[in-house]
């Protein structure tokens, strides 16, 4: 798999990043404000930097373990890939030289889609890649088929995670300019008391 089309596939592991920063960064902002208001200043100068500090350590370490999944591709590579997907009625099956493997549509819990990929979710952080380019059809007509056939799928549509990462990064710098704006002010607030 070239670097490009490895890096597209993992954006799907930055979206429930993506979510959890935007909701530790609307409840930092209302901790903070809270505390600002009700006058614990030391809380804010203390808690505000923790936080982002997880956050930034949560955000570099799915990036680095990205990259080296990506080494260790490229290290155990020795053929091109001959994996390709077929969608049956009732199921679909992945071929790899002589083997196959079949997954059922009641095997999938999430739909996400990618610049050049449709990830269709199974349990324990597996996918199956349907490369855009590769399908046989349109993809606006298999991601109908394919949300109608996936009835475990808890949300009933494609995710986009094209741009999670992005959205992961702007919402941690948010994150951190929000902690340390509240902590300048606490800490200037402090100083006058």
């Amino acid at each position: 798999m070239e670097e490009e089309l490895y890096f597209d596939f993992c954006s799907a592991s930055y979206n429930k990043i993506k979510r959890a920063f935007l909701v530790f960064l609307c409840l930092d902002a209302a901790a903070i404000a809270v505390n600002l208001l009700g006058g614990n200043y030391d809380i804010i100068v203390g808690f505000g930097p923790f936080m982002s500090f997880i956050m930034a350590l949560v955000y570099f370490r799915t990036n680095k373990a990205v990259k080296i999944g990506y080494e260790r591709i490229m290290l155990s590579r020795n053929a091109p890939d001959a994996l390709t997907y077929e969608l049956y009625d009732e199921k679909i099956v992945s071929r790899f030289e002589q083997q196959q493997k079949p997954y059922y549509y009641d095997q999938i819990s999430g739909l996400f889609e990618t610049k050049n990929f449709l990830l269709l979710h199974l349990k324990y952080n597996l996918y199956v890649t349907l490369e855009k380019s590769s399908l046989s059809a349109s993809v606006d007509e298999i991601k109908p088929f394919l949300i109608k056939k996936c009835t475990n799928a808890k949300r009933k549509r494609f995710i986009n995670c094209s741009n999670d990462k992005k959205w992961a990064l702007a919402l941690l710098i948010a994150q951190i300019v929000v902690c340390i704006a509240g902590s300048v002010i606490g800490i200037i607030l402090k100083s006058n008391i």
